[in-house]
């Protein structure tokens, strides 16, 4: 009532109290105000709050998707790299597999070639091995006389021998027949080989070297076969072709001592011949008959050493003049 008027006075005690419940009224209308105020205030402080922050993700989500993006590229790339890579380890790997392969054939073939190189090293060494004794061989031959180690004249006693056949007998030493045969086999083959060496062709007879059967053959009379092998008893010594044979021998050697006697004016045999007869010139100049007719077995038997002696000279003298020649 005091604020209908502008009267100041004292209030009654229900006017008090109406007035301070209008005040209250309006007071809590006013804090009302205030409230709805305040929380106005605060939803603005927080709209420009998140307006702020709404910027800043904004921003950041820009720059994560620019990031986002330069990142995509940079994983399309790796992936196109990646794929590029694992191609080429694929072809790497096939090659390397290749490698592989042909590292082993490699190894493979070296292994064979060694193998091989150490044979053909073995054939190589076994070769010169066996050229240096083909060698050997060819330079001892060279110097070895074929005559000399195909035929060797030597004496047992009373005996001349060819390759140790004795040739004659003695009754003290009745040597077989059979070796008899042999040691004239070797004689006529010697004397033919000499012969061929220096061509040299015997006028009345052929020597046939055949063993233990070996004959001469007379140019006269083709059909006429002397046999230089007998075989004993009493109707051989009654055969004269062996006599014969043996004469017709003793007459080759003397061709064949004045063929040598034309080149060689020094050469001389040890014992002449003549007429089936070997005379020791040099010695007790006696006559010794080849013939084995109507003579002791000693004086045959010497004969017979006697001859053995000339041929050896004569194959020495052939010996001397071919050694080097073919």
């Amino acid at each position: 009532m005091s604020g209908q008027t502008d009267v100041d006075h004292p209030l009654c005690e229900e006017c008090t109290d109406t007035l301070l419940d209008q005040l209250d009224q309006q007071l809590r209308i006013i804090e009302d105000e205030c409230k709805d105020y305040r929380e106005f205030l605060e939803k603005l402080k927080l709209t420009e709050d998140h307006s702020t922050e709404e910027q800043q993700l904004e921003s950041q989500l820009n720059k994560l998707k620019a990031e986002e993006k330069e990142l995509m590229r940079v994983l399309k790339q790796v992936e196109t790299e990646r794929s590029d890579i694992a191609r080429e380890v694929v072809v790497e790997t096939a090659e390397s597999e290749r490698l592989d392969q042909e590292e082993e054939k490699y190894w493979q073939e070296y292994g064979e070639y060694k193998r091989q190189l150490l044979e053909l090293e073995d054939d190589q060494r076994s070769v010169d091995n066996q050229l240096r004794y083909a060698q050997y061989q060819l330079d001892k031959l060279r110097k070895t006389n074929v005559f000399n180690a195909t035929f060797h004249i030597w004496h047992s006693g009373h005996f001349g021998t060819i390759n140790n056949f004795r040739l004659g007998r003695l009754p003290s030493v009745p040597v077989e027949w059979s070796e008899i045969n042999a040691a004239w086999g070797q004689t006529v083959l010697l004397l033919h080989s000499l012969a061929k060496k220096m061509n040299l062709k015997f006028e009345r007879y052929r020597l046939v070297p055949y063993g233990n059967h070996s004959f001469l053959e007379s140019l006269s009379d083709k059909s006429k076969e002397l046999p230089l092998y007998g075989s004993g008893g009493f109707r051989f010594f009654w055969d004269t072709k062996f006599d014969q044979a043996m004469v017709a021998f003793l007459d080759c050697l003397q061709q064949f001592k004045e063929r040598v006697e034309r080149g060689d004016t020094g050469f001389c045999l040890p014992y002449r011949m003549a007429n089936g007869k070997i005379e020791d010139t040099g010695g007790s100049g006696g006559s010794y008959s080849i013939k084995i007719q109507f003579n002791s077995e000693e004086q045959w038997t010497k004969a017979l050493k006697f001859m053995l002696t000339n041929l050896k000279w004569g194959l020495a003298w052939v010996s001397s003049q071919f050694t080097h020649k073919p």
